[in-house]
């Protein structure tokens, strides 16, 4: 068995472990939260680079990505961050949170912010995360940008399902505004967490009315999403199938026409897992200039569809937290 095939080979154990848990693990969603918001005149791009799953990576052990943004020569970019995924992070049979050493453009770099997931159990207790870092010094058009992350534990494993590059810049452009979520959500609908339990929500407040002759992209990144058993829905309109291991079987990319869906004011995304294991992620929603003139709803609301979506959700958590005391009691 090669190097790279043994995490794999732990990753499906750890999937089958998945399957056999009780619903107190509770591999249930919650809220990602926006993180960012700009304004542009220019635009937003998302890139994965050369970005793979690592395979496992030992102590001392180094992982790089290189992004080559396909910036204007004129663009200068007013955001730049680089999202790092990670999993398996365990020394021995023991979870852990990675002990890492990253540099951007041979800048040594700190996370600007972490988000860590944890809903196992022993012997299968392994986080996940998300370490986002400001590259925006050292992002430049026409020029590579060299990632490169070393494990510094002493003993400890860690593996990365990949990492993806954001710049949102000024320049050149019919100008973009743009809000970010991130977060990190392990979701696995199972024969006891059923999809509506297994939901993340992000809920993007103060949208503008999308202009007229413009446009409102939403821009996912979803580790895991492999088998395309997930539904992502905004507003309620859904859309079955997005996250099916493009680019590649480890990390799950996908950009969405969304405009038609907007409302002004409060916006609701959410991501359903049916059974694929995701663990979003990063959605960065980008609306684009037009000729001036509005084309989504000038009030602030939540359609019907959405409501009924939200009630759906409540009414799984209540139900699987009536299966939790009912055992409790019957023990």
């Amino acid at each position: 068995m090669t190097a790279r095939a043994v995490p794999r080979v732990l990753l499906l154990l750890l999937v089958a472990a998945l399957m056999a848990l009780p619903a107190v693990a509770a591999y249930g969603g919650g809220d990602l939260a926006v993180s960012a918001h700009g304004r542009v005149v220019g635009d937003v791009l998302l890139t994965h680079g050369d970005s793979r799953y690592s395979g496992e990576i030992g102590p001392g052990g180094i992982y790089t990505v290189t992004f080559t943004p396909a910036l204007p020569a004129v663009a200068a970019p007013a955001n730049a961050t680089v999202y790092l995924f990670y999993t398996w992070s365990h020394a021995g049979t023991t979870g852990v949170l990675p002990d890492l050493r990253v540099e951007a453009g041979g800048v040594t770099v700190s996370p600007a912010r972490t988000y860590t997931d944890r809903k196992g159990k022993q012997p299968y207790d392994y986080p996940a995360g998300l370490l986002v870092y400001d590259v925006v010094g050292q992002v430049r058009a026409g020029s590579p940008l060299e990632f490169t992350v070393t494990n510094a534990a002493a003993e400890a494993g860690v593996a990365f399902p990949g990492a993806v590059l954001l710049v949102a810049h000024d320049g050149k452009g019919a100008g973009a505004e743009y809000w970010v979520a991130e977060g990190a959500e392990m979701l696995y609908a199972t024969e006891d967490v059923s999809p509506g339990t297994a939901t993340a929500r992000v809920i993007f407040q103060g949208l503008p009315p999308v202009p007229g002759g413009g446009s409102a992209t939403l821009l996912s990144v979803v580790p895991g999403g492999d088998k395309g058993k997930n539904v992502l829905t905004v507003n309620g309109r859904e859309f079955p199938g997005l996250f099916n291991g493009k680019p590649y079987g480890d990390l799950a990319m996908a950009e969405t026409d969304v405009g038609a869906h907007l409302v002004a004011g409060e916006n609701t995304v959410t991501l359903r897992d049916e059974g694929d294991y995701t663990v979003p992620g990063v959605f960065a929603l980008v609306v684009r200039g037009g000729d001036g003139t509005g084309t989504a709803a000038p009030t602030q609301g939540t359609p019907l569809s959405g409501i009924c979506a939200l009630v759906a959700v409540g009414s799984a958590a209540v139900a699987a937290l009536g299966r939790k005391r009912r055992a409790e009691r019957g023990s």
